[in-house]
């Protein structure tokens, strides 16, 4: 493979977990925790709408970004990525006229200059993409593709970044638990149980989720069903095969730490089940000291969640800005460009209730406004309006 300068992806850009990474590990089976998942042979190994995506389609490709496409070239990769969206986005009918409107406005770009270098285009794509307003839809070059594959692609292990993704301090009579991200394996259940050892003599607890651009929906679990206790309703999901069934499947607690890859057993639960709610386990215990959930404009996905369901149950309160509103699950399929995929949203999330978060976040209890932008003393006022 050709050398290319490095890149970064963002958090944000990539919040929930559920890019699907098709074919990320070589190990198909998957073993569950019987108490809370489903089984092996439950979970399907074919994928819905692409084929499997391995690393060698981002390490075998040759294609630079200053590469020169002819303007007739550049068309046909703009069609490609509309009607990819197309066919996959969780609900045909979402914001159907403005997507059209906006892949027309495009091509007409497009066609009025001859040539185009690839890195221009896909900037054109993704700054056209984001005037929809959606979650979780992006074109990605082969470099960037292949960091997001090995980002999640990682065996579930606890590691040292795990330790910084879960931490603790005690400031007075309050317990403060910060979770950085609900992304597997940077989170585990032996991370949170260590953590809340740490801080089980408090009379309060806060969950800081600042910054926290989410995960996996599973792991949720791991913390949250200490605040709204057992059997109860975490969020509901729904891919577009879902939209007409009536009962969702039950999926309760989350898988075990020792799943080689937490992310592909739940890539493969949704496109199994389409139509998903996710519950806390029966055998739950919940914890009945007063809870605070703190959270800013960068806690997204399932992030989000986390808040909505606390805050719902009537488990804890909110406090800090309204959080992104970006819940939508991505999936991520080949492009007609050999290394080049598209991050598209196949499934929509729910809140306990029933309400929608995309678009509208989760609005606090208590606003701070001092947790605007990483402000310093968010925490401090925070700890301030806690009463235990």
């Amino acid at each position: 493979m050709h050398s290319r300068r490095a890149k970064t992806i963002s958090l944000p850009i990539i919040t929930a977990l559920l890019l699907h990474i098709l074919g990320c590990t070589t190990n198909k089976s998957v073993s569950s925790s019987p108490s809370t998942s489903p089984s092996a042979s439950q979970l399907s190994t074919s994928y819905r709408g692409n084929e499997e995506i391995s690393l060698d389609w981002f390490t075998s490709s040759k294609l630079k970004s200053t590469d020169t496409i002819s303007s007739q070239e550049a068309k046909l990769f703009v069609n490609n990525v509309s009607q990819t969206l197309e066919n996959n986005i969780f609900n045909p009918s979402f914001k159907k006229e403005l997507r059209q409107q906006n892949f027309k406005t495009l091509v007409a770009t497009v066609e009025g200059k001859p040539n185009w270098s690839r890195l221009e285009l896909t900037h054109l794509i993704n700054n056209q993409l984001e005037k929809l307003s959606i979650s979780h839809v992006r074109v990605f070059d082969p470099v960037e593709g292949e960091q997001l594959f090995r980002l999640f692609s990682q065996p579930s292990v606890s590691t040292d970044k795990t330790n910084s993704t879960v931490s603790t301090q005690i400031i007075g009579k309050v317990g403060v638990l910060r979770v950085r991200s609900f992304v597997v394996p940077q989170i585990t259940l032996v991370a949170v149980k260590q953590a809340l050892d740490q801080v089980s003599h408090t009379q309060a607890l806060l969950i800081d989720l600042r910054g926290n651009g989410g995960g996996v929906q599973s792991s949720i679990s791991y913390l949250i069903e200490n605040i709204i206790g057992s059997d109860k309703v975490i969020s509901t999901e729904r891919t577009r095969h879902g939209i007409t069934l009536k009962q969702p499947y039950i999926f309760r607690g989350y898988f075990d730490d020792s799943l080689k890859n937490v992310a592909l057993a739940e890539i493969k639960l949704t496109n199994e089940k389409n139509y998903i709610e996710y519950r806390t386990r029966l055998e739950a215990k919940k914890d009945f000291r007063p809870h605070f959930v703190l959270v800013d404009e960068q806690c997204g996905s399932a992030c989000e969640v986390f808040a909505a369901a606390s805050q719902e149950h009537g488990a804890a309160k909110v406090l800090g800005v309204r959080t992104s509103g970006s819940v939508l699950g991505g999936g991520v399929f080949k492009l007609r460009w050999q290394g080049y995929i598209l991050l598209a949203p196949i499934s929509q999330t729910f809140s306990p209730k029933g309400n929608v978060i995309e678009g509208r976040g989760v609005q606090p209890d208590i606003l701070i406004p001092e947790c605007q932008n990483s402000g310093k003393q968010c925490l401090e006022k925070a700890i301030k309006l806690i009463k235990y």
